[in-house]
This record gives structure tokens, C-alpha cells and sequence, in this order.
């Protein structure tokens, strides 16, 4: 045992060899980075992070690194459609000048991971459509996790100064920060961390430090997200024409589960047996709010209502499970409640809870139930200070959809006053990642003239365009 802890102390921190990715076979280094887990200790146990490394086309010595969000989003699972031109495609324009870093950050995929996926058994599906964390697996989680990993090591500022160690380690002066979602808290911290080592940063679905605290800010976005399907619908002629009181019903549905759990009949996506379920608010209002996400699948949700309010809950019992199950593959149940618990809930008062809170069909039920899963994952607060306003001189182009259900795009325009060289594309009825081939190509542009200043932004606006509203539904579509 000695000889192995001697053996790793001793090895490069560094290691890398050639590898390829996606169906093109695309040259990259695949690797890993060696770091202490506790920063600032400097000692004791040491974790290894996984990288992928996309070479550029052209090569310059410059690189793009890309957060797809969470926390706890798992990163180097686009290494293949990257490579392929399958995701992002400003990514893909990118690599003819840009290599690509896919890191796992530190608790997530290939870095040292706080995997607590198993807490979601679809062969028994009951505790989840009860509890978004499911109180006893997620206790059981806790117990592994803690025998091997310090759990309140896993926080943004620990894991972005990973990734500024990595830099140098590979040679990079600057990288440019690509960040979606959570991705964009990251990289707000790592502006304020490490201003020296930024080029500039590209931030979609803007949810920055101290202005937008999560999950208190879901209600309003779930309620702006669903206000406009409903609107959508009311003005489409087919949509309208299937679902004429598609408001009233949903008003009267969320007045059910006001009242308590419904027991609904589902098809267990295992078994492919009807079986009976208990489906708590909490969990029929977040995995709605999800569902708004992307407008794709929003276009099942009049279709989903319609038949809940007529008694078949079928439809919704295949949405819970279908967003429930996906999420385990992109990201790390536990490095989400090690960061969230740590920087978002030490800082959520009862008075912001009611606040935010009115006025939504979701309520305090998202706050209450991550308040739960904080209490049952117990790690340590980030200092006080951390939870601050990001000020920053560097050029950031962000992208906000006006109908985003987790981080509205009011707080993109609040962060805009403190980054004088920021501009802000504000894209007209898209929801949480909102791009478009109008915005792919001001991103290329602002990355490679490295500034915002003069892109015409406001020329984007209106390029979404919403898909066809679903009339009819069949378990095959949404599972």
C-alpha cells in the first residue's frame, strides 16, 4: 500500500497520450491532471482529473474551454460530437484555429466522480416520482461517498483553479471560457479568480454570482416559461383548436396537487407494466419546469396537461420518467449537491423563499426539497465572500432566452451593468440554451475579433422559430 501512495506522489502530475475521437477520428490527447483534494491544505489525498483535448485544425496555441453546465454536468462526453460537428457549432467552426478542453471538473465523469445515479431505479420507480432526491438512496449515497472523497472539497472555486493549473500545465497563456447554464457561474468565477488567464468568455443561459441564487429563482422561470406555451398555443390555430381551455386545465390540475399527492397509474418504463404511483407537487412541478427547458420537448406539454386533467396520467408519468432518467447521463447527482449545497443554499433566507416563491404555479416546493437533500448531504459553506457580484473588464458575449425556466434572462441584463465589454443577444421566445445559426455565427465572430464591441446583436432576435406543438401522444415519443 506504501508503495503504491509513494508511486503516485512521485508521478507527473501531467500525463497524456494520443488518442482520437467521434466517428471522424479526430486527433486529441486524452489525459489525466493530478491535484490535492483539499486545495488549500496543499497535502494529503490527491484525486485525478480527466481531460480531452481536441486538437485544432490549423494549430496556434490557443484553446477554447467548454462547461456545459449543472453543477456536476459531465464534460467530456461531446469530445465524439465536437469532433464531429454533432453539438454547438460554433465549437465546431472553432477547432480550425482553437483546440477544444473537455474537462470533467473535480467530483463529476472521469474526475474523481460523486456518482450517486443509482438513486434513480426505474425497475422501481415510486420514491422518485415522491421525492426529486429520494431521501433514503440518497443517504445510503451520502455514506459511500463520504468513505473516499473529503465532500466538501467539490466547490466552483476549488474546481476553477483545477482548471487554471491545468492550463498552464498545458501551455496555454489565455483560454477562451465557453459556458452554458452553471457553465456561466463557472466562468464568471473563473474571470474574478484568474482575469490574467481569460481571452474572453461566452456565456449561454447567463446565471451569474449573487444575482441569481439557485433554485430560488425556478418558480419565476418555470411560470414565464409556461405562461408562453400557453400563449403559443392560444394563437396557434391547430394547438388552440385541440386544447381550447389548455390555462383553466392546467390551473385546475396544479389545484390537485395543491391538495396533496396523486396516486396515478403509470407504465413502468422497465417492466412495461401499469402500476399505481404516488406523484408528488414537487416532483410533477420540477420535472414540468425541465420539460420547458427546450422548446422541443415543450411542445409535448399542452398534449401531457390535456391528458392529465382528464384523468390519464399516463403521458405525465412518461415525462417524469423520461427527465428524471435522462439527467443521470449528463450529469453527477452528488458533485451537483456538493457545489449547490455549498454556494447556493447557505445563502437563501425564509423571506426569499416566500418571495420568489408567489405568483407560480411550482411554489417553494423546488427550495424545500433541494433545503431537504442539502440537509441529508451536509458539506460545508463557502465563505460569505464568495457569493458576490462578478465585476470584470474582459469581452463576454452572453446569450439568454426570454423564456428560460432556470436562469431568466432579467439576470443576464443585471450582470451586463457590471461588464463594461460585454454585449447581450436576447433571443425572443427560446428557453435554456439559446442558440440559433444567427448566434452560432456572432459567437465565431466575437471569439475570433476577441471583442463584442459593434456585433449586431439585436439582429438575432427573432431567429427562433418554435417547432410544431404535439397533438397527439404515444409513450414511443417522449421515452
Amino acid at each position: 500500500m506504501h508503495s503504491l501512495i509513494l508511486a503516485a506522489l512521485l508521478a507527473p502530475a501531467l500525463q497524456m497520450h494520443p488518442c482520437v475521437q467521434g466517428h471522424s477520428r479526430v486527433p486529441a490527447d486524452c489525459g489525466t491532471f493530478r491535484v490535492y483534494e483539499n486545495r488549500a491544505a496543499h497535502s494529503g489525498r490527491t484525486i485525478e482529473l480527466g481531460f480531452i483535448l481536441l486538437h485544432a485544425q490549423h494549430r496556434s496555441g490557443r484553446a477554447i474551454y467548454f462547461n456545459p453546465g449543472g453543477p456536476g454536468g459531465l464534460t467530456t462526453i461531446y469530445a465524439g460530437p465536437f469532433a464531429d460537428g454533432q453539438f454547438l457549432r460554433p465549437i465546431w467552426v472553432l477547432r480550425s484555429r482553437y483546440d477544444i478542453l473537455l474537462l470533467d471538473n473535480r467530483g463529476m465523469g472521469e474526475s474523481h466522480p460523486l456518482d450517486c445515479n443509482g438513486i434513480y431505479d426505474q425497475t422501481h420507480p415510486a420514491p422518485y416520482f415522491l421525492q426529486i432526491w429520494p431521501g433514503a438512496a440518497l443517504r445510503a449515497c451520502r455514506a459511500r461517498g463520504a468513505r473516499t472523497s473529503d465532500l466538501s472539497q467539490y466547490t466552483t472555486d476549488n474546481a476553477v483553479d483545477d482548471l487554471n493549473d491545468l492550463r498552464a500545465a498545458l501551455g496555454y497563456h489565455k483560454i477562451v471560457l465557453f459556458g452554458g447554464s452553471y457553465g456561466t457561474y463557472f466562468s464568471l468565477i473563473y474571470m474574478r479568480r484568474h482575469p490574467q488567464s481569460v481571452e474572453s468568455a461566452v456565456l449561454d443561459g447567463v446565471a451569474p454570482p449573487h444575482l441569481l441564487t439557485l433554485p430560488l429563482e425556478d418558480p419565476y422561470g418555470a411560470q414565464l416559461a409556461m405562461n408562453d406555451v400557453i400563449s403559443e398555443c392560444a394563437h396557434d390555430a391547430a394547438c388552440h383548436a385541440h386544447f381550447p381551455d389548455l390555462a383553466s386545465h392546467f390551473d385546475a390540475l396544479v389545484r390537485r396537487f395543491d391538495r396533496g399527492s396523486l396516486r396515478i397509474t403509470i407504465s413502468n418504463g422497465r417492466t412495461h407494466r401499469l402500476e399505481r404511483v404516488m406523484l408528488s407537487k414537487e416532483v410533477f412541478a420540477d420535472r414540468l419546469r425541465q420539460m420547458l427547458y427546450d422548446e422541443g420537448s415543450a411542445a409535448y406539454v399542452p398534449v401531457i396537461i390535456e391528458n392529465a386533467y382528464r384523468g390519464n396520467y399516463i403521458p405525465l408519468g412518461a415525462m417524469v420518467d423520461s427527465v428524471t432518467l435522462e439527467f443521470p447521463q449528463i450529469l453527477d447527482t452528488g458533485a451537483n449537491l456538493s457545489y449547490a449545497c455549498a454556494e447556493q443554499l447557505p445563502f437563501i433566507t425564509e423571506a426569499m423563499v416566500a418571495r420568489t416563491s408567489a405568483g407560480s404555479f411550482q411554489g417553494d416546493t423546488r427550495a424545500r426539497a433541494q433545503q431537504a437533500a442539502c440537509r441529508i448531504w451536509n458539506v460545508l459553506p463557502v465563505p460569505a465572500s464568495e457569493d458576490a457580484i462578478v465585476r470584470s473588464n474582459l469581452p463576454v458575449l452572453m446569450v439568454s432566452g426570454t423564456n428560460d425556466p432556470t436562469s431568466p434572462a432579467r439576470y443576464a441584463q443585471e450582470e451586463l451593468r457590471y461588464l463594461p465589454n460585454a454585449r447581450i443577444i436576447l433571443q425572443r421566445g427560446e428557453g435554456h440554451g439559446a442558440t440559433t445559426p444567427c448566434t452560432d455565427n456572432l459567437i465565431v465572430q466575437f471569439v475570433l475579433d476577441g471583442s463584442a464591441m459593434g456585433l449586431p446583436t439585436s439582429s438575432c432576435a427573432g431567429s427562433f422559430h418554435r417547432p410544431p406543438f404535439v397533438m397527439k401522444f404515444s409513450l414511443s415519443q417522449i421515452e
